[in-house]
């Protein structure tokens, strides 16, 4: 991508040109003001009531020479009728065809409202009363508003009135937040956001809901999406635009996590009460952030003090968990959160079907005839604690912590001579992260953010063979901490600066040991990061013009190397709500996941972590570009991308083959094209959407014959389409889901009799049938007593439970005759949600 060097001095040409014609916000006046100064110029006298107009402003003109030009001015640029009763007299009118619906617009760092902010609906210009609140005037369903407003970032929304609220809260950034103007709201479902800076944010306090999830899931939420998918209905396997799921960078709170799931995939491991926001990056990923080569999944926390003791506990068919918002002063507050899993009180049908797909032919399910029995033990548990401390005006302090584990023991034994044997597996993985995290705002247009932060990884795992008296112990462990700097300046209205830098150093330990024989080996690594980036934000004054660009340079310890990431994405309105949208990246990363042998940490989780290394595993860099246009009005968006992307680096121990590559140790890398569609619909009750998929991704090993053969993950094509109906607290919401086959290797038709070695055919040269997959939920919402609210809900995955098979693979057993396996997705699974909010 040299090319990207001199096209950001082209952009940042043409940005300047544009913004030359940008147009500036008018000088507004107060309504009643504005009248005043008519009166007083045409000698005529205006009737109104105070109440009705006392929040409007209007732009100051001056130009007009006559009565009837003003009150033209008027009727176009405020909702009255104006009635001239005779020369001297004018009476303003209310329009009766308008409903009143209540807006606060709060500063969505602090959580207050903002008592000088503006309102544009149509021509007419609004602004807040002394509490900061608005009392709107709307004439149809669907509205366009625009809000503004001295040092804060003016922003689009669209009030679809079919949720028959009366009033909205709504939240708007401050100038020294990143330029990001919002095309839309309410994509899928309410509370997904597309922004013009090309990324998906999901804000959690307005999310909505999806099909087959009872409860927001944080990982399962963006599936939805185009372009990301998961062919082993794994949040622990998630895979954007042709990516591994480790070239993934999933941050909470800034601090990167090693594993992101419960229950080996099926949950996420973030609890989503107490999840703020999510932003998703698929390209065009800020300077700020090294790292994922494939995709930025940052999920945020609240930052908002709480002012109220607020309690929340819930219960479905998986697990049970409580949250706590205490306040601690006036300027402090903590959160703290608990969710653990019930099925050691009661396997319900949910887990059941949990189980069932995760455990099939692993370790846990397949074992010898001599065995006579066994039983197993699993559960889980995650804990948030969130201290908020408002310093003074300008100073914000923030102390997180995570904790999360898994833990599965399986027992095994057999009769032998009137004695019983016993033997013990188990696995065990257990995330930890802390940090701590200060914003200094030194002015309106400049504040520095610091933060201090650990991550902690831990897989281990003991398989106890039976039958050869041995003993396997595993481990995987990774360690890293960090430090981060960043310092943002607003330059004018128009123009922000971001510069920082980002220390990092992660060490991960491998180590395996066996009894029977005694074998023990174990390798740790470690390596350096520094980075220094900077990025130029820049929004022309009208919002038609959305552009950021910058870098990110690297320097990796171990390699002695430099890389430099050049980042940049644009948003340009063309005509009236069409825009075109270019974005491109060069990424990098130096911590990847291997699969070493299929039965790793009994087959379950057979995946570990590795450092880059000079001697035997590159860096992996990937460089990515996509081009495409959104359509957008109140109730329609329409959306197309087209990408490219290029990763080299891979390693094929990397990749999970258990075909004729399946212990082989060499470098390549990928290559995927495609398009992704969207198309999102809103009537007054019901919300659509249709997204669909078309990509080829292709490897290239060249120490490998053939060199270049089908990805695992090339899904040619993926649908899916779903439904939403809202009214008064109930939610409904249907979705299809389907994909074409996954690449598959199958095995030649001439074996040997007694084989050693399976002879295959050429790599992932056929395919697995299509998945279709139909889910449905819904939710009901209503207050239980007084200030106590409620929440129930059922879901249904695969309801018409469709056979899906997601993998096949071969193995010789002691016999010398191949087994055929497949793994197949989950079948009907319904789950019901009970939850109180006090």
């Amino acid at each position: 991508m040299k090319f990207l060097r001199p096209l950001l001095l082209i952009v940042f040409l043409f940005s300047s040109y544009l913004s030359s014609d940008a147009q500036n916000h008018p000088s507004y006046v107060d309504l009643t003001t504005y009248l005043k100064y008519i009166e007083a110029k045409q000698d005529i006298i205006f009737s109104f009531s105070n109440e009705e107009v006392k929040y409007l402003s209007v732009n100051f003109r001056n130009d007009f020479n006559s009565t009837e030009e003003f009150i033209d001015f008027l009727r176009v640029n405020t909702p009255f009728e104006y009635k001239i009763q005779d020369e001297n007299n004018v009476l303003i009118i209310p329009e009766n065809s308008r409903n009143k619906v209540c807006l606060n617009i709060l500063n969505s760092i602090t959580g207050e409202k903002i008592q000088n902010a503006f309102v544009r609906v149509q021509n007419f210009i609004f602004h807040s009363d002394e509490n900061g609140g608005f009392i709107l005037p709307l004439q149809s369903s669907e509205n366009d508003i625009i809000i503004f407003g001295e040092d804060f970032v003016t922003k689009k929304y669209a009030i679809n009135r079919k949720e028959e609220k009366d009033c909205y809260t709504l939240k708007i950034k401050s100038f020294y937040q990143s330029l990001n103007e919002v095309f839309l709201t309410s994509l899928l479902t309410s509370g997904i956001q597309k922004t013009a800076a090309g990324y998906l944010e999901i804000d959690y306090n307005e999310f909505g809901l999806l099909p087959g999830m009872v409860e927001p899931d944080v990982l399962q939420s963006i599936q939805a999406l185009p372009g990301i998918m998961s062919p082993k209905e794994s949040v622990s396997y998630l895979n954007v635009r042709g990516g591994t799921h480790d070239q993934n960078l999933f941050l909470w709170d800034g601090i990167k996590m090693y594993s992101t799931s419960h229950f080996f995939g099926m949950i996420s491991a973030f609890n989503p009460y107490m999840t703020d926001n999510v932003k998703l990056i698929k390209n065009g990923t800020s300077a700020k952030f090294g790292d994922g080569v494939s995709s930025l999944i940052d999920i945020k926390t609240s930052n908002t003090i709480d002012d109220k003791l607020e309690i929340s506990v819930g219960i479905n068919f998986i697990n049970a968990d409580a949250i706590m918002k205490i306040p601690v002063t006036k300027k402090s507050s903590i959160e703290v959160s608990s969710r653990f899993s019930v099925n050691s009180l009661w396997e319900s049908p949910t887990y059941e079907s949990y189980f069932d797909k995760i455990f099939q032919n692993t370790e846990v399910t397949n074992f010898e005839n001599s065995i006579s029995g066994q039983n197993n033990d699993f559960n889980f548990v995650d804990s948030n604690f969130n201290y908020k401390y408002q310093l003074s005006d300008k100073d914000f302090l923030k102390l997180n912590f995570l904790y999360a584990a898994d833990q599965f023991d399986l027992n095994r034994f057999d009769a032998e001579n009137n004695f019983v044997n016993i033997r013990n597996s188990s696995l065990d993985q257990t995330n930890l992260a802390t940090g701590l995290y200060y914003e200094r705002n030194w002015s309106n247009s400049t504040k520095s953010e610091l933060q201090f932060y650990a991550s902690d990884y831990e897989l281990d795992a003991v398989n106890t063979n039976v039958v050869n008296d041995q003993t396997l112990e595993q481990k995987n462990q990774v360690n890293e901490i960090g430090f981060k700097l960043n310092f943002f300046s607003q330059l004018g209205k128009s123009l922000s600066l971001e510069n920082g830098y980002q220390f990092n150093e992660t060490g991960i330990l491998n180590s395996e040991r066996i009894d029977n024989p005694f074998l023990f080996n174990e390798i740790r690594n470690s390596i350096i990061t520094n980075s220094f980036y900077s990025q130029l934000n820049f929004q022309t004054k009208d919002d038609r013009l959305n552009l950021q660009f910058g870098g990110r340079l690297n320097h990796y310890s171990k390699f002695n190397k430099i890389i430099i990431e050049p980042r940049f994405s644009l948003s340009y309105e063309l005509i009236d709500d069409f825009f075109i949208e270019i974005l491109t990246e060069e990424k990098s990363q130096v911590t990847s996941q291997i699969v070493d042998l299929q039965e790793d940490f009994l087959g379950v989780e057979n995946r570990r972590w590795v450092l880059s290394n000079p001697d035997s595993r590159p860096i992996i860099e990937s460089q990515q570009i996509s081009a495409g246009f959104n359509f957008v009005k109140p109730s329609w968006f329409f959306n197309v991308d087209v990408y490219y992307k290029n990763v080299v680096g891979i390693t094929s121990q990397g990749q999970g083959f258990q075909n004729q590559f399946e212990f082989s140790n060499v470098h390549g890398s990928y290559e995927v094209k495609g398009f992704d569609i969207l198309i999102n619909k809103n009537f007054k009750l019901f919300s659509g959407w249709l997204s669909y998929s078309l990509s080829e991704n292709l490897y290239t090993f060249e120490e490998l014959e053939p060199s270049t053969f089908h990805n695992n993950l090339d899904i040619r094509h993926v649908i899916s389409t779903g439904l939403n109906y809202e009214k008064n607290g109930l939610k409904v919401s249907a979705g299809l889901n389907w994909h074409s086959g996954v690449p598959v290797t199958l095995i030649a038709e001439n074996q040997n009799q007694l084989p050693e070695n399976i002879v295959f055919e050429d790599p992932n040269a056929a395919r697995l049938i299509d998945y279709f997959r139909l889910d449905i939920s819904s939710t009901y919402n209503f207050k239980l007593y007084k200030n106590i609210r409620s929440v129930v809900g059922v879901s249904f995955l695969n309801i018409l439970n469709s056979h899906n098979v997601y993998n096949q693979f071969y193995n010789i057993n002691s016999d010398q005759n191949i087994q055929s396996f497949r793994q197949n997705g989950i079948g009907f699974t319904p789950n019901l949600l009970f939850r109180v909010n006090f």
